[in-house]
């Protein structure tokens, strides 16, 4: 059986490799959303993907046309803090998006997998907070990512 590239799961690798240069003392997670409130969490969630249109050109009867596809993939920074460290939780969480951001639009390993060596782009953040006996809050931060999908190209 023929291996297959799967350019969607190499942008996601990346990602998440990306993702945990940020801080190191975040404890890196894939898919996951229920997590102990007791630590430093940074999560990536895979997101969607659509197609945005067929590249039209000459191919044999039985070779799919190529297809741009744009994924939406999610990098969550989770945190939990003690109510002595609870001011400064949003901050935290800001600066790790900054960063992030930062790192991912401009990481040539991760663009080289995208359309034109250059389809990422940010696409927002939402961030969360929750008091109690500690703080806990999150940061949710977007990107879109457009890659070349081949059906059925041999890797």
């Amino acid at each position: 059986m023929p291996v297959y590239e799967d350019k969607r799961e190499a942008i996601l690798q990346r990602l998440y490799a990306l993702m945990q240069t940020v801080d190191a003392s975040f404890d890196p997670k894939r898919n996951v959303s229920e997590l102990p409130d007791t630590a430093r969490y940074v999560v990536l969630l895979d997101g969607a993907e659509h197609s945005i249109g067929a590249i039209p050109g000459r191919r044999s009867a039985n070779e799919p046309p190529p297809q741009l596809i744009e994924m939406t993939p999610e990098v969550q920074f989770r945190v939990a803090a003690k109510s002595k460290d609870a001011t400064n939780v949003g901050t935290t969480l800001n600066l790790l998006r900054s960063q992030l951001i930062g790192i991912v639009l401009t990481d040539p390993t991760l663009l080289a997998l995208t359309a034109k060596g250059q389809s990422a782009h940010y696409e927002g953040a939402q961030p969360a907070t929750a008091q109690g006996r500690s703080t806990e809050g999150g940061i949710g931060v977007a990107f879109t990512i457009t890659y070349l999908l081949r059906p059925g190209r041999e890797a």
